[in-house]
Formats: structure tokens, sequence, C-alpha cells
């Protein structure tokens, strides 16, 4: 004989207990109620420099537009330490205290890739990884005149990023993370 279903609830936070903290991050246990009644816990990451009402960081999805050359996505090569290895990835970052999705998505670009854009799109804040992570980014489309002088001869601002070009197509092209060594 198989047991009655348990009656359905409503999922909430029991508690949250801080395991460790760092400047950027901290790791928590949280113990929770799902759906079915049971009470579980799960490890969860939490950004410690998180604003109220407001997205933790932005992506990028730059494109490079020049005369007489495909139209180019930008991405950044960089080494990621919890990867262990290199990443190829669109360029992102923190946004700063009120600085705005748009303006912090233009100075990370400028940073990582020497790039001027100007921005064309802002998708609501969204969550990327919410089975690991209460971080949430705003992703920012922006478009690069790269036959304005400024952009032919782009200059990082910062570290050293591999700046990647990728060329777009008219047939469908997967564009994912992967590592190189």
């Amino acid at each position: 004989m198989s047991s009655p279903p348990k009656p359905t609830t409503i999922p909430h936070i029991v508690k949250e207990e801080v395991i460790a903290s760092g400047k950027w991050l901290k790791l928590e246990k949280t113990t929770y109620v799902d759906p079915v009644g049971n009470t579980r816990t799960w490890e969860t990451t939490k950004r410690t420099t998180r604003q109220a009402n407001a997205a933790d960081g932005v992506g990028i999805i730059a494109l490079l537009k020049r005369t007489l050359h495909k139209d180019c996505v930008v991405m950044v090569k960089q080494f990621r330490p919890p990867m262990g290895c290199y990443t190829l990835e669109f360029p992102a970052g923190l946004i700063d205290e009120n600085e705005s999705a748009e303006i912090a998505a233009l100075r990370e670009l400028k940073e990582e890739t020497g790039y001027k854009g100007e921005v064309v799109g802002v998708t609501p804040v969204t969550c990327l990884d919410p089975g690991l992570s209460n971080c949430t980014t705003q992703i920012v489309m922006v478009n690069i005149n790269g036959d304005d002088l400024e952009n032919t001869n782009p200059t990082q601002q910062l570290g050293k990023f591999g700046v990647t070009l990728l060329e777009c197509y008219e047939s469908r092209t997967c564009f994912y993370c992967t590592c190189f060594s």
C-alpha cells in the first residue's frame, strides 16, 4: 500500500546560517520547506555587496559592426580560478553603487575590451544560476561602431583579457563558455 500524498504547501525559508564569509561572497546553509512540506537544506552562495532593488552585475552582448566586414560578437578570454582554466565569455562585471546597468555595461566593455559602444537594449533583472546563488544580472546589448576612430585600435584599461571576435553568419551559430589551455 502506498501512503497518501502529502498536502501541497507554500515553499519558504526557515533559517539561513552563514558557513563562511569573504569580501565578495558568503556561503550559507539554508533550511527550507519544499512544496510537499518536507524540511530540507541547501548550500547557497550569496553576494556580500548586494544593493537593494538592483542587479548585482551585467553581462554584455556586444556586436562589433564595421564597413565591409561581417558583424562580430565580442568575447573575452580570461583565467577563472573556479574553473581552473581560461574561459571564453561575454564581457561582464559588477554594477557599482548608484550606477545603472547601462553605464556599468559601457564601463566594463571599455575596461575589458577597449571598445566604446552604444546600448541598444537591456533585459529585466534575471538569475542565471539560481540553483547555486542569489546573484542577479541584467544582460545589456551593445553595438560597437568599428569604423569609429576610437574603436579601430582599442586598448584595454584593466587586466590582461584576450579579446576574441566571433564572426556572425546567416546560419545559426552556438556560442558557449568553454575552457582553453
